[in-house]
């Protein structure tokens, strides 16, 4: 239910929440992989998905006279983990949720067209910029699933993507309902009571956190404190040049990530995916019936 990782192949985990993440598809309530298979979050169908928004821009930038290189997902995993296939235990073990902790780690593989916008004047940059991002610079494909928030994507990058779902009113109407089941599923009593025992879980672990969205908050405003506000949480490309920070401040805010993120984790299994298992697929057979006309508009993968 939590947005957080900004790796294209673990985004999908965060979309719909635990249930997309757990074990076998045995083992999944029916509803929930339907649901996830028709909006095409599950993990195969978001790298489906980034594949096919990636080509889009790539076009969109052509038309306006700019070169760029289609990310490959798997390529960029690995120059920024070491791996092109990571579990999300294995990310959270060693990275935490990516908000600090990939920072400055994107290379020429991870992100071919940095070295491209590092080629151009300052002038031609801010054009290209514009192009690629609209007024929301360096906000991805990635981070828009990994958060919902795909408002915030702006030039080919939003074009694409809307295209991608079959439109820009498609996609606000699905953000706008998901959220609304989100919210609806955090009210039920029985998710309010494992919330509960998670923070206790947590307090056990010596952090003190309320609910598991205030540690995100917690750890970017940090981050912003550490490196400026010019950098966006989970940012992973290298500061531009000139740019200075607090290195030491910056390692520990890192090692600290990691830490809350694997309590946060293990709490999460003991205290909220059980109880979400039960809780989510009741919702979601209400919401797939209440909002099947907006359903069938969401454009399906291979179109």
């Amino acid at each position: 239910m939590r947005g957080r990782l900004v790796l294209p192949l673990l985004v999908a985990i965060a979309v719909l929440g635990p249930a997309a993440s757990c074990g076998n598809d045995e083992a999944k309530p029916t509803e929930v992989v339907e649901l996830e298979e028709k909006l095409g979050f599950s993990p195969d169908g978001i790298l489906e998905r980034q594949s096919r928004v990636e080509n889009r821009i790539r076009d969109c930038m052509s038309a306006q006279g700019f070169e760029y290189t289609p990310v490959d997902p798997f390529a960029q995993q690995q120059a920024l983990t070491g791996k092109a296939r990571q579990s999300e235990d294995e990310f959270i073990e060693q990275f935490g949720y990516g908000i600090s902790t990939l920072f400055g780690r994107a290379s020429r593989q991870a992100d071919p067209n940095e070295a491209i916008r590092r080629s151009l004047t300052a002038t031609d940059r801010a054009a290209y910029d514009r192009a690629l991002w609209g007024d929301n610079r360096g906000a991805t494909f990635a981070d828009a699933v990994d958060s919902g928030h795909f408002g915030e994507l702006g030039g080919c990058t939003k074009e694409a993507s809307e295209a991608i779902f079959g439109g820009g009113p498609v996609l606000a109407a699905l953000v706008s309902k998901l959220d609304e089941l989100d919210g609806n599923i955090l009210e039920d009593q029985r998710m309010v009571r494992a919330n509960e025992k998670w923070s206790a879980c947590m307090a056990e672990r010596g952090f003190r956190y309320a609910e598991p969205d205030d540690i995100d908050g917690d750890i970017e405003r940090r981050f912003t404190d550490v490196v400026g506000v010019g950098v966006r949480p989970g940012a992973t490309a290298p500061p531009d040049p000139g740019t200075s920070y607090d290195r030491a401040a910056l390692a520990a805010l890192q090692r600290d990530e990691v830490k809350v993120a694997n309590a946060d984790h293990e709490c999460e299994k003991q205290e909220i995916t059980p109880v979400e298992l039960v809780v989510r697929p009741q919702y979601e057979e209400v919401f797939r019936k209440e909002n099947r006309a907006l359903l069938v508009r969401v454009k399906p993968l291979g179109k």
